[in-house]
């Protein structure tokens, strides 16, 4: 019997650094049925004949209002829970978003710090090494602060 595959995914991590932190924009859905009732990943479906990087893109302006012409940085992350490609990048301009879709019902800017605490527990090992990841590039970073 053949093995059931998953759908492949992808999302994005929009993120900005300020005064040593970095903060990501991360979505609540409407309906907790997709993801529970928890802050997570904007994430979602690679369409057939879409690649990874168009749809972590497609999925962040759907889910989190992302505009493409708002990022400073554009980056692959890597292949996390077995199937979702992530990639991240840094914003220009933390306001300057479009209205997000009918699968959000909240977004939210939240330190590291605080998604440890009230996002979801799956995604907690991601963040972490997202924080490494962005310690790399972004100087200002507290060099504690993907530990915490």
């Amino acid at each position: 019997m053949a093995k059931n595959k998953r759908a492949p995914r992808a999302g994005f991590l929009p993120y900005y650094v300020e005064g040593g932190e970095m903060y990501v924009m991360f979505m609540k859905p409407s309906d907790s049925a997709h993801g529970g009732d928890c802050f997570q990943i904007a994430k979602g479906r690679v369409d057939p004949g879409e690649t990874a990087d168009v749809a972590a893109k497609r999925e962040a302006h759907e889910e989190l209002g992302l505009k493409a012409s708002n990022l400073d940085t554009d980056r692959k992350f890597g292949t996390f829970l077995g199937y979702t490609e992530l990639y991240y990048g840094r914003v220009k301009d933390r306001e300057d978003f479009d209205p997000f879709e009918y699968e959000t019902g909240e977004t939210r800017w939240m330190s590291v710090a605080e998604f440890y605490r009230i996002g979801r527990s799956i995604h907690i090992p991601i963040i972490k090494a997202l924080a490494r990841e962005v310690a790399k590039y972004e100087p200002s970073l507290q060099s504690h602060q993907s530990e915490k």
